[in-house]
């Protein structure tokens, strides 16, 4: 992933049309972000953080800083933020691509001075820098009954790890769409005591089962790349009845896989679910179950410090 205007504005003569052809010859393997500034080299064993641009004189030529990390939690999370921006951008226009270059200027420049540009879907993003206090017992909610419940549940899971994982979809649903706890459109429940569901208006988007069999659900929008095949995989399947304004027979899946609630969570899988939960959110504001929403589970998601504590007293005995 990268910022492809600043890439070949910064290079001139034949270097420009060298990255081109790596461009042309990988374009499925290739995103512009725009104004991406980070530098990460990602495998599925250790990461790499550093100051350095990835060329030759970047990684050979000057003194820069960078910090290997072979921790699983940190792989994964980075492996989490790299798809999660893959998944919102997409491949070069090749066209695009070369009208720019056509339009640069001869020399070399971080500033373009042009009018053309190559296009990217990603979202710009505004970052700042957040202190969070530790937390103490007596920080958590006061509503003994649902976090005896939610503890409850937890138990369940075959591990500290899944229930970790499930949350981490739960605080991408939330995050994607920026949704607040009192949203009128979500609903995190734990009305059942067998399971956690996450729906937004009348439907359900994400689920965690964690009795017997433990298993994750989630919604997928029928026109998801291999939905035939990705129906016969799983445990569970249900098709969605059309509601206002659907098409009957283009209703989005409910399917419920087993093991990991991660394991399906490749490019593919993520884009089909977030589309399904995109058009639920545009299709109506505000679901008819919100009484049975549960804030400690959302809180869950989105705070981590609140998420060990709970975790801690479900697998550890609070210890």
């Amino acid at each position: 992933m990268t910022d492809v205007e600043a890439w070949v504005g910064t290079f001139g003569g034949s270097s420009r049309r060298e990255i081109q052809k790596l461009v042309e010859s990988n374009q499925d393997r290739i995103h512009n972000i725009r104004d991406i500034h980070a530098k990460v080299v990602i495998s599925d064993y250790s990461a790499i953080l550093g100051s350095a641009n990835l060329t030759e004189k970047g990684v050979t030529g000057r003194r820069e800083m960078g910090v290997q990390f072979e921790e699983d939690d940190i792989i994964e999370e980075l492996q989490d933020w790299f798809l999660s921006l893959w998944s919102k951008s997409s491949s070069i226009d090749l066209d695009e691509f070369e009208d720019h270059i056509q339009s640069l200027s001869a020399m070399p420049t971080t500033h373009s001075g042009t009018t053309s540009s190559v296009t990217s879907e990603a979202p710009r993003v505004n970052a700042s820098f957040v202190k969070q206090d530790a937390l103490s017992e007596d920080d958590v909610e006061s509503d003994d009954e649902a976090r005896e419940t939610l503890v409850d549940i937890l138990q369940m899971a075959p591990s500290q790890e899944w229930a970790d994982s499930f949350f981490d979809l739960l605080a991408d649903v939330i995050l994607t769409w920026e949704l607040e706890s009192d949203d009128p459109r979500l609903v995190t429940s734990i009305a059942q005591k067998d399971r956690i569901a996450v729906s937004i208006n009348n439907r359900y988007v994400l689920g965690a089962f964690p009795a017997d069999e433990p298993s994750t659900g989630f919604t997928i929008e029928d026109s998801t790349k291999n939905v035939e095949s990705l129906i016969e995989e799983a445990d569970e399947y249900m098709a969605f009845e059309a509601l206002s304004g659907e098409d009957e027979g283009r209703t989005p899946h409910w399917v419920e896989y087993s093991a990991y609630p991660k394991r399906m969570m490749n490019d593919s899988f993520r884009r089909g679910w977030m589309k399904a939960i995109s058009d639920e959110l545009e299709r109506a504001s505000g679901s008819p179950y919100q009484q049975y929403h549960e804030p400690l589970v959302y809180r869950m998601a989105v705070d981590a410090d609140y998420r060990e504590l709970i975790l801690r007293d479900a697998f550890f005995g609070g210890l």
